[in-house]
């Protein structure tokens, strides 16, 4: 989007200012820092509010002949990754429009986990499926070249990674119910160390979620949660009776898991927990093909992805009430199972992957955004001197501004683009405004 400008309004105060022709618009945010968050999406013409039962709009962004996509990751809003089985990795750089093949081994290595650490440095793992070992490899220069194979687990298949930051990263040794964790990067095998999680070896499965502060759940036959990066765990019951696939907190309270089986009643499930997994709610609901990721973006918005191939069955649902209801957004007739999002300003893009019975990769992606806020320009001679919907535009913050994205979450040094700012009067967070940074 190219933002025109043509006079910069007044920084001395975050309240609206007189329009000059050709300034950059937008309505009073809907949501943000202690605003009720009410979402839709940018990609439908008539974008549904909360209230409705049309979900939020989807695009089919690629799809990927002889590529089983097991999972994908963003270092940006740009910069992406996505791996699948016999030793295929893809590439984007401009949000999942397009995508490049980077890597194309063939059998016997399959890649079941992805985590980009950055544009640039990026981890791929998974197993040899003649050895029967773990495997993992790097990148340092986005996808240009990679470092040699390394061999980690000598007896388990590796599954999905994530780095919390650059230092603090966790392999699932999912079939042997334990992780790899590395506190210093990672780069070499001598900087992993294996913790055994469950005692009995249950298998983990789906997405885990692991997060900036040190909290990390995963699930399957057992539900697993650690306060310190991985070191220690506490292991219970799977939230279902079954077992469970795929798990996410929004904060140490909120979380939820999914699940399912391919064998007859073919179903999935998700539960609920509001107490950081010491109890669990009922199924909230039961889908035609299991559950295998899911992603919340705080206590209330979350979407669930699964499928099962052999039934060409697949779906992303979403909910916003935290799960007591649920909408069908897309009916992909493809087995999802990775999901990602970044925040972008005051909107959130969403992606997922996954592969349908001929084998063909698909990727999706929704942006969503408060609701009725989109970036408009005014035009000439418009006469919008008392228009309240008008932002402050800004080369930057003034002195004792905070500015702060589309998760209330504070951005010290933030680009060009669209946020929410509290300037240190502002009695509340509800005072927030919303202005256009251009730089």
């Amino acid at each position: 989007m190219t933002i025109i400008l043509s006079v910069l309004l007044a920084v001395t105060q975050l309240s609206v200012e007189r329009a000059a022709p050709r300034a950059v618009v937008s309505v009073v945010p809907a949501s943000g820092l202690g605003l009720s968050l009410c979402l839709s999406s940018h990609m439908d013409p008539n974008p549904p509010g909360p209230d409705t039962d049309s979900g939020f709009a989807w695009k089919l962004q690629a799809t990927l002949p002889s590529a089983v996509l097991i999972d994908l990751s963003f270092a940006d809003d740009s910069v992406g990754y996505a791996c699948a089985e016999l030793g295929i990795v893809y590439k984007t750089t401009n949000s999942g429009a397009t995508w490049n093949r980077i890597m194309n081994l063939g059998f016997p290595y399959y890649w079941y986990g992805v985590s980009a650490v950055s544009r640039q440095q990026a981890i791929v793992t998974g197993f040899n499926n003649t050895a029967g070992t773990g495997i993992y490899r790097w990148t340092t220069d986005g996808g240009s070249s990679w470092d040699p194979l390394v061999t980690l687990d000598t007896a388990n298949w590796l599954s999905r990674a994530h780095f919390a930051d650059s230092l603090h990263g966790i392999i699932s040794a999912g079939w042997n119910g334990g992780i790899w964790r590395t506190d210093n990067g990672g780069r070499n095998p001598s900087d992993w160390r294996y913790v055994q999680i469950d005692p009995a070896r249950g298998w983990f499965e789906g997405n885990f979620c692991y997060r900036p502060d040190g909290h990390c759940w995963l699930t399957g036959i057992s539900f697993c949660r650690s306060a310190d990066h991985g070191a220690n765990w506490d292991v219970q019951h799977s939230a279902d009776p079954v077992f469970d696939g795929g798990v996410w907190f929004a904060d140490s309270l909120h979380g939820w898991t999914g699940g399912g089986q391919i064998s007859a009643p073919v179903s999935g499930w998700v539960h609920r927990t509001t107490d950081g997994g010491a109890t669990w709610s009922d199924r909230l609901i039961e889908t035609p093909a299991p559950v295998r990721a899911l992603l919340f973006l705080n206590d209330t918005l979350g979407f669930a992805v699964g499928g099962n191939i052999y039934s060409s069955a697949g779906f992303i649902y979403s909910t916003v009430n935290g799960g007591d209801s649920w909408r069908l957004d897309v009916n992909t007739g493809a087995e999802m199972k990775g999901i990602d999002y970044k925040v972008v300003g005051d909107s959130i893009d969403v992606w997922c992957s996954g592969f349908n019975s001929s084998f063909t990769g698909y990727v999706y992606k929704t942006r969503i955004a408060p609701f009725g806020t989109g970036i408009r320009d005014s035009g000439a001679g418009s006469g919008l001197a008392g228009t309240r919907s008008l932002p402050t535009v800004l080369r930057r913050l003034p002195a004792g501004a905070v500015a702060f994205d589309a998760m209330g979450r504070r951005v010290p040094n933030p680009k060009s683009g669209v946020y929410f700012v509290m300037d240190s009067g502002a009695r509340s967070a509800v005072h927030a405004r919303k202005v256009v940074i251009a730089r």
